[in-house]
């Protein structure tokens, strides 16, 4: 076994025995093949069913190797659960292993933010949904502009209050659509 391989374990062990639980044989498997993966430089696809200590498993190993890493998941929920709950509780096991501190964040699409040009286009788009003229999404729309205006305001979907999908895509972009910060009449204020 590597001295990464041993590192890997015992952060590993240290993140699951500090949620009260004991690495399992496939979590162990993977996080070795993923921190094989780092120290060879090759790409690397794993798959596992439920159960298995995924998240820890592909997390850890590039924290043993300091790394930076940028983690897709399918769902921001899932993100979300990485975020606000199981890296919270292993994080400070992992500091004492590593002897660093550990930071970490949700990095989310251009489209998961409100677009303040698009909400303060003079010219709607005669096709959207919204010039129907029906009324709860008009209202959905005042509420969504509001909440976009006040002071501390994140622009985050899901801090915006609950509206109506088509009020949403009126107001946001996608990263196709989106100009640019330095482009951008709203730049200095984006979100």
């Amino acid at each position: 076994m590597s001295d990464m391989s041993a590192k890997v374990r015992e952060a590993l062990d240290a993140a699951v025995t500090a949620i009260g639980g004991a690495p399992r044989e496939g979590q162990i498997e993977m996080a070795e093949a993923v921190a094989n993966a780092l120290t060879d430089r090759h790409h690397l696809m794993v798959q596992a069913g439920t159960g298995t200590g995924k998240s820890l498993a592909y997390i850890i190993p590039p924290l043993v190797h300091g790394r930076k890493v940028l983690v897709a998941t399918a769902t921001l929920a899932l993100q979300r659960q990485l975020v606000e709950r199981d890296l919270p509780a292993v994080v400070p096991a992992l500091e004492k292993v590593l002897g660093r501190e550990i930071t970490y964040a949700i990095y989310k699409g251009v489209g998961n933010y409100i677009c303040l040009q698009k909400m303060n286009s003079e010219e709607p788009d005669p096709d959207s949904e919204l010039m129907l003229g029906v009324s709860s999404l008009e209202k959905d729309a005042k509420r969504l502009h509001e909440w976009a205006r006040k002071p501390g305001v994140s622009g985050d979907r899901d801090d915006a209050p609950d509206v109506d999908r088509r009020v949403w895509a009126a107001n946001s972009v996608s990263g196709r659509e989106c100009v640019g910060a330095d482009k951008c009449a709203f730049g200095s204020q984006c979100f």
